[in-house]
């Protein structure tokens, strides 16, 4: 009876050493056939790179939003001072002059924000993918993109924006056949003399109190006009600019500009035929905002794009203010007397 339960004993000693025995060789070899070779963190499946090339169109997307984001408090603060216009602290910073150096300022941070574009479109993919390859893809595949819409949108926009400037120059040149300046004459008024020092020795020299320019205009459409005028001579100088408005109707007018002795740095003017006196005029229509806005609307022939562009450069896309006119160039000539 002892000797059967011992060999039981052992019966079952030995079953359970085979049982346990068996189930760490089949642990082993789950564990070896799970870890003996595992897969790199940046092996992704074939599709994932279609994905992270795809991906790169979403820079249109987040690009815009930056912008957005960013522009807003410069917007706000712009509003204080035109210091915190982005474009005008670039073209600052890099020395930008003139119209050219505002367009150049105005690419630098185009293209700011499309780098930022695509380094956020980049951190997409990193969050989607997790992997630093894919996101490297993904800014180069964005940033193609971008040079792909810029290489079909700018032709385009180049275009449109010549036709445009050709559009707009044209509707200003009409205004060029308003009115025409004529021979321009001069009167003196007021004659006096008074002694001066001329190489050594006092001499009488006439002088006039008035130097008045004589300024023909032929007018073919009635309307307010603006003339201005500067006078030089080798005596006295320059004098300041000096405008005239006056309302003129269809035919021969005249509009006199009159310089005063207190405007001369001599209090006084000597005949411009003696001295080589020159005049510089120039011819303004003062159109009124309600008549440059029914002009517009009346247009039948330019693109309405166009003349939408037109009413905002001219300020009346919000409708007529308080400004009442506007200055049309007209015309400009110099008379050497």
């Amino acid at each position: 009876m002892a000797l059967h339960l011992a060999l039981g004993i052992n019966d079952i000693n030995f079953g359970g050493r085979k049982f346990f025995n068996h189930m760490n060789e089949n642990s082993n070899l789950i564990t070896e056939s799970n870890f003996s070779n595992p897969v790199p963190p940046d092996k992704k499946p074939k599709g994932g790179l279609l994905l992270a090339i795809l991906l790169g169109l979403l820079t249109f997307i987040v690009t815009g939003v930056i912008a957005l984001v960013i522009a807003i408090p410069f917007f706000f603060l712009g509003k204080v001072s035109e210091s915190f216009n982005p474009i005008v602290i670039i073209a600052g910073i890099f020395g930008l002059r003139e119209l050219g150096g505002f367009f150049a300022a105005q690419f630098i941070l185009i293209l700011f924000f499309a780098l930022l574009g695509d380094f956020g479109t980049a951190i997409i993919s990193w969050f989607i993918n997790r992997s630093k390859k894919l996101a490297t893809v993904t800014f180069f595949s964005a940033l193609i993109f971008q040079i792909i819409a810029v290489a079909i949108v700018l032709p385009a926009t180049l275009k449109k924006s010549q036709e445009t400037m050709n559009a707009g120059i044209e509707r200003e040149k009409s205004f060029e056949q308003y009115a025409t300046i004529g021979n321009v004459s001069f009167e003196t008024q007021e004659p006096f003399s008074e002694s001066r020092g001329i190489n050594g020795k006092l001499v009488e020299v006439s002088l006039f109190k008035k130097l008045v320019i004589v300024v023909p205009i032929s007018v073919s459409r009635t309307g307010i006009y603006q003339v201005n005028v500067q006078y030089s001579d080798s005596e006295i100088g320059s004098t300041p600019m000096k405008d005239v408005k006056q309302t003129l109707n269809v035919g021969d007018n005249t509009i006199k500009v009159e310089f005063l002795s207190n405007e001369s740095r001599e209090y006084g003017y000597v005949s411009p035929k003696s001295v080589g006196g020159t005049a510089q005029i120039q011819l303004s229509y003062l159109a009124s905002q309600q008549e440059l806005l029914d002009s517009l609307k009346s247009d039948n022939t330019t693109d309405p794009k166009v003349l939408q562009q037109f009413m905002k450069d001219e300020g009346l896309d919000q409708g007529v203010n308080s400004n009442p006119t506007v200055n049309k160039f007209v015309g400009r000539k110099e008379v050497q007397f």
